[in-house]
């Protein structure tokens, strides 16, 4: 056990002993998942525990999803400690369960997926909104489980704007290259005084097409939940599986997963940095950031095989091994051109002016939210998951923070995150990378693992069967928690010109979230 572990079991023991006084509780052996302290919990003392558990500043929830797997739908809340995680089971019987998002803000997004997917829905009937399935999904539309009882137009409640304010339609087609996404801008002038996402254009159902797949088939899928994560949401997976078989991946193939992992985290936020250009309308920086980019994937090619670094994780390892030969070349050079690009943008007025005071969050909303990633990190909270051991353990990691809360701190903790990988591959690479995996054995089991990726912490939780078969998936990338805080950032004294900036500095995917 390393001392990551050790302190994850210590603070998981402490919990587990305050949550006991609550009645209804039982520390889960056989069938628990590995990864993780695993609680079950009553429904009748479901909500006090998610106050004891939300009401630690040290805590935060991390994720909550559905299962079908028993006889009644199974809640699960994942919550994030110090280091390591802690989860929570509790069957729901009656088609309701406490509205846990009145206690703890960051589960409002799950529980509007929930009730697509499961049928299953917060006891006071309080208004969800459309998150995954699309206006026209009937009740033969496939789903992770039970259908709502109450046809699909009625279990969403519409919006209505009132007032002098107008909404300003935008989306979901909004330009080349940009995912589909409709915003509607409320406002009653200039000033932007609420938002609406429509994000459902993207779902595709990767969870329910993971299930009866071998986790060496359900690979593809998961690197493609989040296409600009494939690395980090194919790591988390992997991790989930290889902790449900008890399987720990070879010391080598962990750092070429942390290798892919901060080449992965260097073009995202060397893209990042472009749209920021564009969204300002700064067409030279713009350039400069793009040139950047593209000697950063031209790097991921070189290297790996692929400029988006798809196919290098396997369960169990790694399906390919850097050419560190060429990082060594090639690297400094590319993050060089990013640095001189960011450099010159920092000393340019115009462009710093259009940053400053722009989309803030605090740290209080940050953590209310449940926010991950450099949108996080920018509130002044050292969030990463990459503090949860793995090949990190052994190599010294600068966690970046700012404390403006607005878009140039996005950017400045981005920039100091970049200026961290380079010399973390470098490390990497000096201890020694290699292809190499360890065999998944036969027979099942829950496990649950995770990643930090460029835009913030990735989750997965899978359950095999006894053929080592998905009977259940769930992929949570950082895009699923972001995009709730981008809406209270739009909020903040913004114009509609702030707003494609503000989507710029959180550098999120509408099909992380639709999935």
């Amino acid at each position: 056990m390393t001392s990551v572990d050790a302190r994850a079991a210590e603070i998981s023991e402490q919990l587990v002993r305050q949550l006991a006084g609550l009645g209804g509780l039982q520390v889960r052996d056989g069938g628990a998942t590995r990864g993780a302290v695993t609680v079950r919990m009553l429904p009748e003392t479901l909500e006090e525990a998610t106050q004891a558990l939300a009401g630690k500043a040290s805590i935060r929830l991390a994720d909550m999803f559905g299962d079908n797997g028993g006889d009644a739908p199974t809640l699960r809340l994942v919550w994030a400690l110090d280091q390591g995680y802690l989860l929570t089971e509790t069957e729901i019987e009656d088609g309701q369960y406490p509205p846990l998002s009145d206690v703890a803000p960051a589960a409002f997004v799950e529980e509007c997926e929930i009730y697509e997917q499961f049928g299953i829905r917060p006891a006071t009937g309080k208004p969800l909104n459309r998150l995954m399935l699309p206006p026209h999904a009937g009740p033969d539309f496939p789903r992770l489980g039970h259908r709502p009882d109450q046809p699909p137009e009625e279990t969403h409640a519409p919006h209505t704007v009132g007032g002098q304010a107008f909404e300003f339609p935008f989306g979901p087609v909004r330009q080349v290259g940009v995912e589909s996404l409709y915003y509607g801008l409320v406002t009653s002038g200039e000033e932007v005084v609420d938002v609406y996402l429509f994000s459902w254009h993207k779902h595709r159902g990767v969870e329910r097409r993971l299930r009866g797949l071998t986790p060496g088939e359900a690979i593809f899928f998961a690197e493609r939940a989040e296409g600009l994560s494939a690395v980090a949401v194919g790591w988390a997976f992997a991790a989930a599986v290889e902790a449900a078989l008890d399987v720990t991946p070879p010391p080598a193939a962990d750092r070429t997963r942390a290798v892919a992992l901060e080449l992965e985290r260097l073009y995202n936020h060397a893209a990042a940095m472009a749209a920021l250009c564009q969204a300002t309308g700064l067409t030279v920086g713009q350039s400069a950031a793009e040139i950047a980019l593209e000697r950063l994937l031209r790097v991921n090619t070189a290297a790996f095989g692929h400029r988006y670094l798809f196919g290098v994780i396997e369960p169990g390892g790694t399906a390919r091994a850097p050419d560190a030969a060429v990082l060594r070349r090639d690297l400094p050079a590319a993050y060089g051109e990013l640095r001189r690009a960011a450099d010159a943008l920092l000393s340019t007025n115009s462009f710093v002016d259009r940053l400053e005071a722009c989309g803030i969050l605090t740290a209080e909303q940050a953590r209310r939210l449940g926010l991950v990633g450099p949108v996080a990190r920018a509130t002044g909270l050292a969030v990463d998951a990459r503090l949860n051991g793995g090949p990190y353990a052994e190599h010294q990691l600068a966690i970046v923070t700012a404390d403006g809360g607005d878009v140039l701190a996005r950017l400045q903790v981005m920039l100091g995150e970049a200026a961290e990988s380079a010399r973390l591959i470098g490390e990497f690479l000096e201890a020694g990378t290699a292809a190499e995996r360890t065999s998944l054995p036969s027979g099942g089991g829950r496990g649950l693992g995770w990643a930090e990726s460029s835009r913030g912490e990735v989750l997965a939780w899978v359950a095999l069967d006894e053929d080592g078969r998905i009977t259940r998936a769930r992929l949570r990338p950082g895009s699923v928690r972001n995009w709730r805080g981008f809406d209270d950032a739009c909020r903040s004294q913004n114009v509609f010109t702030d707003i494609p900036i503000i989507e710029a500095s959180f550098w999120l995917t509408a099909a992380g979230l639709a999935r």
